[in-house]
């Protein structure tokens, strides 16, 4: 029997979230607790009547003599421990890679990858671990590839001739040049060896292969540099225009550019299956808005995904925000108790890199634009934890929404959550509440 998850970010049945900013804590729960990794991963993998399901596929029950999984990525224990409560005893071997230990509930080794640019030592550890797991299978077997943001940085290796650090190098010099997230992971999924750009999947020759995603905005096939999907040559002039418009077309070796020649544009392997995405912002977005409606105010969306800067982003959320607020015409007497905007975003922020920083530079930004003394801001991390301790999970800026509250002016306010479990990106909230008589007056 399946108890309640160790990492459950929030836990089981507890009340209402208290302190002065209810709402926000709210719908950040709901978020996280909609696109957790652990449950996306149990509604992929199911066994019912004599059928399994994995993914979008659907199979006799007895199909696999072994189901093998690598789980990389900040939710890789999560994602790891669904499989495993899944599947039960076919999980026979594995290998997890993420920035916390292995925890004792799941029986398979690993080892911990911190966030950062690909680039990481431990790299290729994970990349021979993957790939000598991957090359055992048979006909009979399955290989689930369970991948989360973070990923990349444990797949990715230097092109032939590089060092890891001049790799990384080059990839944080694309980010400090104005490179978005997606951009970067384009980059490394062409330039980079190890395991992305489908090599885990040509590595497979004989199992069925099925890879799970929790997904950030960016794209499945990105995310991790695509270990299951090969290069097209369409992302390869895409990552040259990439490289050329910031000045580093020249900063690796020519033939890094050039597919090679075991890895060359071919059909898709047959039994390697398309990426399927089992975790979203959508799911975080629609999840944090239901919660609160749910409690009576008025939710609107401002962006499903946001890939700016932080400052950008910030200004974004506002004067979106303004807008919508303006169309909603509240009045003292209007029956909702005030309106709510959401949007999901990256902060323009490259696949695992510590999103701490960042998240400080938005909530300023934020705290300057605030015009309403009523209004508030909020940015919270669906990757929790994860990352430097200087900067929690979650914070809000501007007016609690607990009326009775007393706190400081001009200060952050923390929201926390017990851990980390999913990464689809930072969940960012403006709320209006419905102006008082009093104030409507003057």
């Amino acid at each position: 029997m399946i108890g309640a998850f160790p990492w459950d970010p929030f836990p089981p049945g507890e009340p209402d979230p208290k302190g002065p900013d209810p709402i926000h804590a709210l719908a950040y729960r709901a978020a996280v607790t909609a696109a957790d990794a652990y449950h996306a991963v149990r509604l992929a993998l199911r066994r019912e009547g004599g059928t399994l399901r994995v993914g979008n596929r659907f199979v006799p029950d007895g199909r696999y003599r072994e189901i093998a999984f690598v789980a990389v990525g900040n939710a890789a224990n999560s994602m790891a421990l669904g499989a495993l409560h899944a599947v039960g005893n076919r999980l026979t071997q594995g290998f997890l890679a993420g920035p916390e230990p292995v925890p004792a509930e799941i029986p398979f080794r690993g080892t911990r990858i911190g966030p950062g640019f690909p680039g990481a030592a431990e790299a290729p550890e994970v990349v021979d671990a993957t790939l000598e797991i991957a090359r055992d299978l048979t006909e009979q077997d399955l290989l689930l590839v369970l991948l989360s943001p973070g990923a990349l940085r444990a797949l990715a290796t230097p092109p032939a001739g590089m060092a890891a650090e001049d790799f990384a190098g080059v990839l944080r010099t694309a980010y400090e040049r104005g490179a978005t997230g997606r951009e970067i992971g384009r980059l490394a999924r062409v330039l980079g060896t190890g395991a992305v750009g489908g090599r885990i999947g040509l590595a497979t020759p004989r199992a069925d292969v099925a890879t799970l995603v929790v997904e950030r905005g960016d794209g499945a096939t990105v995310l991790g540099g695509g270990p299951t999907r090969v290069v097209e040559p369409a992302e390869r002039s895409e990552a040259r225009a990439i490289a050329g418009r910031l000045g580093l077309e020249g900063a690796v070796d020519p033939a890094a550019w050039e597919p090679p020649a075991d890895l060359g544009p071919r059909p898709p392997v047959p039994r390697v299956a398309r990426p399927v995405v089992v975790a979203a912002p959508s799911d975080a977005l629609r999840a944090a808005a239901d919660a609160v409606f749910d409690k009576g105010w008025t939710s609107r969306l401002a962006y499903l995904e946001l890939h700016d800067p932080p400052r950008v982003a910030a200004q974004r959320c506002h004067d979106r925000a303004e807008e919508l607020l303006a169309a909603e015409r509240i009045t003292p007497d209007s029956r909702t108790k005030g309106v709510a905007t959401f949007a999901m975003a990256t902060l323009a922020l490259p696949e695992g890199v510590d999103e701490g920083p960042s998240l400080g530079e938005f909530l300023t930004v934020s705290s300057e634009l605030l015009r309403r003394r009523e209004a508030s801001v909020g940015l919270f991390r669906t990757a929790g934890n994860i990352g430097s301790d200087a900067f929690p999970p979650g914070a809000v800026v501007g007016a609690p929404t607990d009326p009775e509250a007393n706190v400081p002016p001009g200060r952050a306010r923390a929201v926390r959550m017990r851990r980390g479990i999913t990464d689809v990106g930072c969940l960012a909230m403006v709320v209006y509440p419905k102006p008082a008589a009093a104030d409507a007056a003057k």
